[in-house]
């Protein structure tokens, strides 16, 4: 028995462990040998048994599948360190029929600019239909059935994702990391008379460095401002996919699905708004740590609004295991909150499919809830999941 726990051990410590991927490395161009296109796919099914109460009725929840999700990836390498990616849904929570999601185009090499080969030695520029790299907090999201990077099952309450057409420049050396962008601030811009004023501008400064074998840590600040007669832009309510959770505090009489079920933010439509993200990450050894400090003012709907966020993530890897804990907390300038709390854990039983089992408890409490004010739901979620 005891040479049993030696080898179940041993058999854990080879296995490679999970490294969190945050902005992509740079396309080695000297890999390019012709046009070439990838297919890829990701896939994602949960089983979930949730309870929630409030002092209104609400709807019956089931313990369940959830509707199976599928992306659809294509990336083609069109020249040295020139890549395109698209990026499909197949099947969502909020859409019933195939879409594409979004598409930008990567270069980090210019063979038809030998000159400027020193410069493009730092910089990643990209163009295209794309969430604004806005914090560090959309690395741990779940983008639909792309579940691999998020420990958990549920993404964050206040769950900055959006798909925007625009333009970000990235300058990396030595760990250091400078970005600057712009997009309309919509996912579907100049309907009619609805075209606004100006461009919304993103920004990130960061540095990651691995200080030795065991210790990698980084820390980044990001902003992202919409300036004043905006039509009304798009941050926090950009993800058209729909949110897990399921139906969670959804009221009986309520109709049709609220498919951003278990999230809260400041919604979407700011006709002037600033808002910024701290974020740190320390890696040592297994333990990984990730914290998030959001702060948003703006003007929605010729109302003001103040939103924060405030999140800890802790987590233990052993090889292809990890279990770990997610403490989450928004509030505005009305008084109003939710906290959530996940414990989790989850196997990579392969480099491309991991199971995961996260319990989950939110709390509402405030005037901005209306109906569910001090409602609550909690309950456990098994989720599966595919990606190549």
């Amino acid at each position: 028995m005891k040479n049993l726990s030696f080898l179940v051990i041993a058999l854990l410590l080879s296995l490679p462990a999970f490294s969190q991927q945050f902005e992509k490395e740079k396309i080695n161009a000297e890999e390019f040998k012709n046009v070439k296109v990838t297919v890829g796919g990701d896939f994602a099914i949960q089983l979930q048994s949730l309870d929630h109460e409030a002092d209104v009725e609400l709807i019956d929840l089931k313990n369940n599948f959830n509707l199976p999700t599928a992306n659809l990836n294509i990336t083609a390498d069109l020249a040295p360190g020139i890549q395109l990616f698209i990026n499909n849904y197949m099947s969502s929570r909020h859409h019933n029929e195939a879409w594409v999601e979004g598409g930008y185009l990567v270069i980090d090499n210019m063979p038809f600019l030998p000159a400027a080969d020193n410069v493009m030695k730092y910089l990643t520029i990209k163009a295209g239909v794309m969430m604004p790299n806005y914090g560090d907090a959309h690395f741990f999201r779940s983008n639909n059935a792309d579940v691999l990077n998020n420990p958990f099952v549920g993404n964050w309450i206040m769950d900055a994702y959006t798909t925007n057409p625009g333009l970000e420049v990235m300058f990396r050396s030595n760990g250091f990391l400078a970005l600057v962008g712009t997009n309309n601030g919509r996912l579907n811009y100049g309907r009619g008379n609805d075209i606004g004023e100006d461009l919304v501008f993103n920004w990130k400064l960061g540095y990651d460095t691995q200080v030795n074998d065991d210790l990698r840590l980084r820390a980044s600040l990001s902003g992202y401002h919409v300036g004043e007669g905006h039509s009304g832009s798009y941050l926090w309510d950009g993800d058209r996919a729909g949110a897990r959770y399921y139906n969670v505090m959804q009221k009986a009489d309520a109709e049709g699905d609220n498919f951003r079920s278990g999230r809260w933010s400041p919604g979407s439509g700011q006709s002037e708004m600033n808002s910024y993200m701290a974020n740190i990450f320390a890696q040592f050894h297994g333990l990984e740590v990730f914290g998030i400090y959001e702060s948003m003012k703006g003007v929605r709907r010729d109302a003001d609004q103040h939103f924060t966020q405030t999140a800890l993530q802790a987590l233990y890897r052993l090889g292809s295991f990890y279990v770990g804990t997610r403490l989450n907390k928004v509030s505005n300038n009305d008084g109003s909150s939710v906290n959530r709390t996940n414990i989790g854990g989850g196997w990579y039983m392969v480099e491309n499919v991991l199971v995961k089992l996260d319990y989950v408890t939110q709390k509402y409490d405030g005037p901005a809830h209306g109906d569910i004010d001090g409602g609550k739901f909690n309950g456990l979620v098994f989720e599966a999941a595919i990606s190549f």
